[in-house]
């Protein structure tokens, strides 16, 4: 495994070119459907939340496969 297939969500936005914004509202899963597609990531291990248990935020981890399948493959620069 390559540590360069792993990303926050910062550095997703970064390399795709997304506002910062717009992941953080993805990985809120507002609506039905979001939060449906964000469990079946998970369960897939394509993306990753961690939150302690007495914390009011969590981090994300999340895999190329995963942006690639929100945001198609990763321009080049």
């Amino acid at each position: 495994m390559d540590i360069d297939n792993y990303m926050t969500p910062t550095e997703a936005a970064f390399r795709w070119g997304i506002p910062t914004s717009t992941m953080q509202e993805r990985l809120k899963g507002r609506t039905n459907k979001m939060a449906v597609e964000l469990q079946q990531l998970k369960e897939e291990g394509l993306i990753k939340h961690f939150k302690l248990p007495d914390a009011k935020r969590g981090e994300w981890i999340i895999t190329v496969k995963a942006m690639e399948k929100w945001y198609g493959p990763e321009p080049t620069n």
